[in-house]
């Protein structure tokens, strides 16, 4: 089974990391591919708990937790009910994380994703162009969750260059309104 991945030191403990992408209603914030999760049952964590992630185009996908081993390793398999999924040539059968505590607190996030290819075509490409594209994407992930992290950057002085003129508005409506 083709697969990939990328790694990223996270400036946060396990613990905070773990909490972040096992999260799954705030994973927007890290994954871009999912805009809302939901959960599909009341359980929420370990083997077995389901969940739909929309995209932005508001379609739906269900996965569900194949494997968990608190603050180590968690594992999202799709849910194989789509009547059309053989005609794909490339399936997603699993993304995963895997964390390993770093120095100073840091935790090393690797971040996996295994296919199947479907005929001959779907065996090219799940080997060949598939690993670099799906790479973008998972490195976009934990760029993403790494921002989560990472310290606010400082403000400059107003005072330091008043040639710049006022700042520009904000591009969102104060609290309250919309």
């Amino acid at each position: 089974m083709p697969s990939t991945s990328e790694s990223l030191v996270i400036p946060a403990s396990v613990a905070e990391v773990w909490r972040a992408v096992t999260d799954l209603e705030n994973a927007h914030l890290w994954n871009q591919a999912w805009q809302r999760v939901e959960y599909l049952a009341g359980q929420r964590e370990g083997v077995g708990a389901a969940f739909r992630a929309y995209n932005e185009e508001g379609i739906g996908h269900n996965f569900r937790i194949s494997e968990w081993a608190p603050e180590e390793y968690v594992a999202f398999a799709p849910v194989k009910d789509e009547p059309d999924e053989e005609s794909y040539l490339i399936t997603m059968q699993s993304q995963a994380f895997r964390l390993q505590a770093v120095e100073d607190g840091a935790t090393n996030v690797i971040l996996m994703a295994n296919v199947s290819g479907r005929g001959l075509r779907g065996w090219f490409a799940s080997r060949f162009v598939w690993p670099a594209y799906q790479r973008q994407g998972l490195r976009a992930a934990l760029e993403h969750l790494h921002d989560l992290f990472a310290p606010p950057e400082e403000e400059e002085d107003e005072g330091e260059d008043d040639r710049a003129g006022p700042s520009p508005p904000s591009p969102l409506p104060p609290a309250g309104e919309g």
